[in-house]
């Protein structure tokens, strides 16, 4: 809370109201008692002091962290001679603390310890977690996030010891050819950075780390690193209060506490050509007079040519210490830059007043920092201390906020179906992790190309088989060839950048042919993560440009997709043990090996979170095609439950129909049979006396071409086919014309699989079957005709096809994607997993085309079966059934969910409509351990869901246990889907 009111006050602030006076102590001076203490500290400790040691103070050496015996006596030396403060550079984190405890030991005063975090401690330290840089915080524009980023690296900072942070970067960047701020800068407007500058500053000293803001007076404009020469900034004033200005003076009146001079010629600003670093005018006047700062300032780093240039053979010590500047940064000899600083002193170049002045501000500082403890610092738990889990997140959080679309033409994005997907890598960074997130649910090939011609020429070749071409451009250096044009002409094409947002000026033809395109702003594994998921759908695009981009984009751009259809968190945030779901894993893997079946998925949500949602082995029984939570399953009777169910609670709530109704009143071709007083609530609880199942196939075939029987149910010769596990058949007959042809027509349009299309008069004929068929009345019988006369009611009350109902009631309204009857009219047979080899009736492997025989004569649409999908699409249907809402969508009142999910008949271990825990220690689907409110369905491929109410837990596996055989029944055998149900309670803490 405390963080938000902070933030808040920097919005305040930027919206006109000064929330810091000019010439006002910095916050971390305003506690009165404090502020008292740090001066009594400075002023104790200078008693004594030389006028070498006072200086010593104001100057801080940059040393690499070396453990060997020469480095160590040159730190000795370092904290011998009195400098005031170390900015140390690259290591690691366990030596740097080593000799950060030996100077806090050592040292008569303690140094100021220092660092350049831009992107934290990984900027400088291997083995830490690799933050962005602060172009990917300007595209989050959330200052929320960006404020607990500050916090974060303010905590790394405090566990290595470290007091100052030279951080953030204040810099407009609005020069594309800018070398040396680029994406250091959190943009090129005025506004949001001040915003995001202040958010961060403000995360760093809300735990005690001194910010730093930089470059002042602004490096964003140039197109010269000062590194290497000296910059100049050519606008006039007006143009510098409004732009470069902007950014320090905000961070001035929010009351942060520290500065660096950059080494850039500001004519407008001193006209001598001195720098800024070595500016009077700029250092003092403006800075601390006109602007009002009272922090401490540091120069930049002094063995930059920038500064070394600047001064035209003056003493370098002498200029920048005139100049106003506190602590001298990095000088390339420290000894001779304090020598230096000795004889102007001597020689009445610079005052002693000013020297004791600033040793006595330096000196308080360091108290209020901590700088003056010297108990050392624990080495034990660094590492897992600087790569804790919250920080992690908060990691992934900023990349997820970050990716930003700017193109989106036909709604491309998120993905769908785009049939046969590719990924071409465009530049030297590797995509893997970026590749893994698109395969997770599309069929995506890669593709990478090299500076051989003729091996590119070979790859353009190649892509063009692909539908949909993602392009991820992985380098700054990257430019678009010929080829690479006219494959965006002539194809569709998703461009993104997984790099810095200037590179998109050099991309202009392919911007405006492809169909997509978004950024990502670096190529980092958490960043390629972020972008996947947002081009599936997993996470919306949330970021906005924080780059001007002319003449293509503006800043500030940005095309928001909606929230994300499920919403995914870490099994622990919903109180679950990872380490125990990971178990589920072991037992798939057992599954595959043990051939239950080719592939699986398995999803897991509690809370209406998914924590777990995996795919496994392969799409066909010949283990060629890497399966993905993308692929589509055969649900088997799960569409009784996901589909025909849920319609009839949708119905009854509409006033169509009550559960209590005679299905005659409903079906006029049952009037006058037995069939007519069954109730609807029968049929729902599975006591309607009907067959399990009815041969309708059986009619189809001409019986003059045969000898009876066509099926034996023992091995015999004569019955070569086998079709289930204690079942064969003949072959050689033939379908009779009159009801099957190998195309499709007026007559013949109903699909049974491909090349067999049946006549319109059949799904009549099923229904006179059905009629005729035997009732067995007074005891539990499942039965798929149950719900096959459940479909005609509802497609009697609705006027519509079943399929048409689901669409327009259920799969719009979720906005699922890849839940349907009849898959192959939307998908390719690639997007599916194989059924099975059904060498006996349709003389074909299935695939996307239904299992069972009796949905597969209705065209593949019906109560019983014909539903095919993913986990992470039967998802929402399935957490719906929990109260009937799914997010903020209402599809039924919770009042009809409980009645359907809860009713009890007196011989039916069924509710209406839904299978259900039967009790600990009886035959049933559901694991023992959960709850006896649980329900949900199997399906007879090799799938189920169940839902949890009292944990509100959901549980899902798709399988094509089928494949290549449907009397394969090891997932049985093994009980897979019953050991991970335990598996998921076990996890449950």
């Amino acid at each position: 809370m405390k963080g938000k009111i902070i933030i808040l006050c920097a919005i305040v602030a930027l919206i006109g109201i000064t929330v810091a006076e000019a010439g006002t102590p910095p916050v971390m001076m305003r506690d009165s008692k404090k502020a008292e203490a740090a001066w009594a500290y400075a002023d104790s400790t200078m008693k004594g002091m030389t006028d070498e040691e006072m200086l010593a103070q104001l100057v801080m050496p940059m040393v690499w962290p070396k453990e060997d015996a020469k480095s160590l006596s040159s730190w000795d030396k370092i904290i011998d001679n009195g400098f005031g403060g170390v900015l140390w550079q690259k290591g690691t984190p366990s030596v740097q603390l080593q000799l950060t405890n030996r100077m806090r030991s050592r040292a008569k005063v303690p140094m100021l310890v220092a660092m350049d975090g831009e992107w934290g401690l990984s900027m400088r330290l291997s083995g830490t977690i690799s933050w962005p840089r602060n172009m990917v915080l300007g595209a989050t524009n959330d200052l929320l996030t960006i404020f607990e980023y500050g916090r974060t690296t303010a905590k790394e900072a405090r566990r290595m010891g470290i007091h100052v942070n030279f951080a953030p970067v204040a810099d407009v960047n609005n020069n594309p050819s800018n070398p040396v701020i680029g994406t250091r800068s959190f943009g090129s407007n005025p506004t949001r950075v001040a915003n995001q500058v202040i958010a961060y500053a403000q995360g760093l000293e809300s735990l005690g780390v001194l910010s730093v803001a930089k470059h002042f007076p602004g490096h964003g404009d140039t197109n010269v690193d000062s590194h290497k020469a000296v910059p100049t900034i050519k606008h006039n004033r007006t143009r510098l209060d409004s732009v470069e200005l902007f950014p320090f003076q905000q961070y001035i009146n929010n009351g942060l506490g520290g500065m660096m001079t950059g080494h850039l010629s500001v004519p407008a600003l001193d006209s001598s050509g001195r720098v800024a670093s070595t500016s009077h005018s700029i250092t003092t006047k403006l800075l601390q007079e006109e602007m009002g700062f009272e922090g401490l300032i540091f120069t930049d780093g002094l063995a930059m040519q920038g500064a070394v240039d600047a001064t035209n053979g003056k003493s370098l010590a002498e200029e920048v210490f005139n100049a106003g500047n506190d602590i001298f940064l990095a000088p390339t000899d420290p000894n001779r830059f304090l020598a230096d600083l000795k004889n102007a002193l001597k020689n009445g170049k610079i005052g002693r007043s000013e020297v004791v002045r600033r040793c006595r501000k330096v000196l308080a500082w360091k108290y209020l920092l901590g700088a003056h403890d010297r108990r050392p610092i624990p080495t034990v738990h660094l590492s897992e201390d600087l790569n804790d889990s919250k920080s992690l997140e908060l990691l992934n959080t900023i990349y997820e906020q970050s990716v930003t679309l700017l193109k989106n033409n036909g709604n491309t994005l998120p993905f769908s179906n785009r049939g046969k997907m590719a990924l071409l890598r465009f530049g030297d960074s590797q995509t893997g992790a970026l590749l893994s997130e698109l395969q997770s649910k599309h069929d995506v090939k890669p593709y990478a190309l090299n500076t051989n011609a003729g091996e590119r020429s070979s790859t353009y070749k190649s892509l063009r088989s692909a539908d949909h071409i993602v392009i991820a451009v992985t380098s700054e250096k990257a430019r678009p060839d010929a080829e690479l044009i006219q494959l965006a002409r002539d194809k569709e094409v998703t461009l993104l950048f997984m790099t810095s947002a200037y590179t998109v000026l050099h991309f202009k033809e392919v911007i405006a042919l492809a169909k997509a395109v978004a950024i990502g702003y670096d190529n980092k594994e958490g960043a390629q993560r972020a972008m996947g998921k947002a081009l599936n759908g997993a996470i919306p695009f949330k970021g906005t440009l924080p780059v001007e981009l002319p003449p293509i984009y503006k800043v500030g751009a940005a095309i928001a997709t909606e929230q994300a259809l499920i919403t995914f968190a870490k099994p622990e945030e919903v109180g679950l043990n990872s380490i125990v779901l990971s178990g589920i894993d072991k037992i798939v893997e057992e599954g595959l090996s043990k051939g239950a079946y080719p592939g699986c998925q398995v999803l897991v949500a509690k809370d209406g979170k998914v924590v777990y949602s995996k795919a496994f082995g392969h799409k066909d029984a010949k283990k060629r095609e890497p399966n993905s939570t993308a692929t589509l399953y055969d649900m088997a009777s799960i569409t009784k439950a996901a589909v025909t169910t849920p319609l009839i609670m949708m119905a009854e709530e509409e006033g169509l129909l009550k559960t209590s109704d005679k299905i005659g009143d409903h079906l006029d071709y049952l009037k006058g049979s037995d069939k007519e007083e069954v109730r609807i609530s029968d049929l729902l609880h599975h006591v309607a006396g009907l067959p399990a199942v009815i041969n309708f196939y059986l009619f189809l075939i001409d019986q003059e071409s045969y000898t009876s029987p066509l099926i034996a149910y023992s091995p015999k010769a004569g019955f070569p086919i086998q079709i289930a596990r204690k079942s064969w058949a003949r072959r050689g007959w033939r379908f009779l014309p009159s009801l099957v042809q190998n195309t499709s027509s007026e007559q013949f349009p109903v699909r049974m699989a491909k090349g067999l299309f049946l006549n319109t008069s059949v799904r009549g004929m099923m229904r006179e079957e059905i009629r005729n068929a035997e009732l067995r009345r007074g005891g539990y019988r499942y039965s798929d005709i149950d719900f096959l006369l459940l479909q005609d009611i509802l497609e009697a009350e609705y006027q519509k096809s079943l399929d048409q109902i689901f669409d327009e009631k259920i799969a719009r309204p979720l906005g699922v994607q890849r839940l349907t009857f009849s898959p192959l009219e939307r998908f390719t047979t690639s997007d599916i997993a194989e059924g099975q080899r059904d060498n006996f009736l349709r003389g074909q492997t299935l695939r996307g085309d239904v299992d069972d025989e009796a949905a597969a004569m209705l065209g593949g649409v019906s109560g019983n079966a014909g539903l095919f999908g993913n986990a992470e699409s039967l998802f929402p249907v399935v957490q719906m059934l929990l109260d009937g809402t799914y997010g903020d969508k209402r599809l039924m009142k919770e009042v009809i969910v409980e009645k359907f999910t809860t009713a009890k008949d007196r011989v039916s271990p069924y509710a209406l409509g839904f299978d259900r825990h039967r009790g600990p220690g009886k035959i049933g689907n559901v694991a023992d351990i959960a709850p006896l409110s649980t329900f949900g369905h199997t399906g007879f491929t090799g799938t189920c869901f169940w839902v949890d109410p009292e944990n509100e837990i959901v549980y899902i596996f798709l399988s094509n246990r089928i494949a290549p055989t449907r009397w394969n029944n090891k997932l049985s055998q093994l009980d897979i889907r019953t050991r991970i149900q335990e598996t998921i309670y076990k996890a449950l803490k």
